[in-house]
């Protein structure tokens, strides 16, 4: 069965390698700190889920006294509540790119849909669906601002993509045969995740290309610059090994890896080290750079990370609350 929030041990603090193109130093030491959350608001109900790449950020937290979440955005690490979609219920967030634009989808009670918008700095902006089409969902956004989510055919129920692309006239509709969508690359491709342990594919304008499968049951996580980062399950809990795909489906073992579960444009990798239960760790590509350390008290984080173009990390321990590194 899929697993969620698989606890990672103590992780050691070292010093390791820095992704490439990112700042002038060949080396960092990765600091953790504690994100701070709205007044009001439970830390271990707060999740970073996106990042700017440029030091802000924006995940979800529970609304207090109520079952059902706030988008919140940090500015030079201050929390705030965005109020103007505190209209949606059972809101979650789906990412953000580095013009600062959020993706996020709710429920609208009085209309009785499921909404997918866009919000900024400058407003809010509601993404509507293809004629004879429901949305059920938003998944990704890219830097040139393509948007990939899900929904049904009213006619039949069946279940469809949608990716709003900045460059095409109209949502374009993704046939789900191969796999449902898990995430969008810069230049438009989507990563079907597939089923029933299948590994899934890539699709772009319409052309599909298989990830090579190694027979054993696999999850693909994510999609950045070309790389695809997953895992595949061993013979026995918690034996895992981390997988990263290229642009033609070809894979590669990941060095030590147990799970991978995001990559950033440079191929910076984070997931957790040798097994499904390893320490919190990173890689660049398939080369092992070193394990993250924790604050203090905390030996575990959940297999929620966010990693921005500029090195930035984000976790969650459920005891805790968000957690961010930064290389220095």
């Amino acid at each position: 069965m899929r697993r969620r929030a698989f606890i990672a041990a103590i992780g050691l603090a070292g010093t390791v390698l820095a992704a490439p193109g990112v700042a002038t130093a060949d080396t960092c030491e990765w600091v953790v700190s504690k994100v701070a959350v709205p007044d009001g608001y439970d830390p271990r109900s707060t999740k970073v889920e996106g990042t700017d790449s440029h030091g802000d950020y924006a995940g979800t937290s529970l609304r207090p006294g109520e079952n059902t979440n706030d988008l919140i955005v940090w500015t030079g690490g201050k929390p705030r509540v965005v109020h103007e979609l505190r209209h949606l219920r059972s809101l979650s967030m789906a990412g953000e790119n580095s013009s600062g634009t959020v993706l996020v989808d709710g429920t609208i009670v009085a209309e009785g849909r499921r909404a997918v918008v866009l919000y900024s700095a400058s407003g809010t902006t509601d993404l509507a669906a293809p004629n004879g089409y429901r949305l059920t969902g938003a998944t990704a956004i890219n830097e040139r601002g393509d948007v990939l989510g899900h929904g049904e055919r009213i006619a039949d129920g069946r279940q469809v993509g949608i990716l709003w692309s900045t460059i095409a006239v109209a949502p374009l509709i993704i046939d789900l045969t191969t796999g449902t969508p898990q995430g969008l690359d810069d230049d438009g491709t989507v990563l079907l995740r597939g089923r029933e342990g299948k590994p899934g594919a890539l699709w772009k304008s319409g052309q599909v290309t298989l990830l090579a499968d190694e027979g054993r049951y696999t999850y693909a996580e994510a999609i950045r610059g070309g790389r695809v980062v997953g895992y595949q399950i061993g013979d026995r809990w918690p034996e895992s090994q981390a997988l990263l795909w290229d642009r033609g489906g070809n894979v590669r073992h990941v060095d030590g890896g147990g799970t991978a579960f995001a990559v950033n444009a440079s191929g910076l990798i984070t997931g957790e080290r040798s097994t499904m239960v390893g320490p919190a760790s990173v890689w660049r590509d398939t080369t092992f750079l070193g394990e993250l350390p924790y604050p203090d008290g905390v030996t575990f984080v959940s297999e929620l990370f966010v990693v921005g173009d500029d090195n930035s990390l984000f976790s969650h321990a459920s005891d805790y609350g968000p957690v961010r590194w930064t290389c220095s």
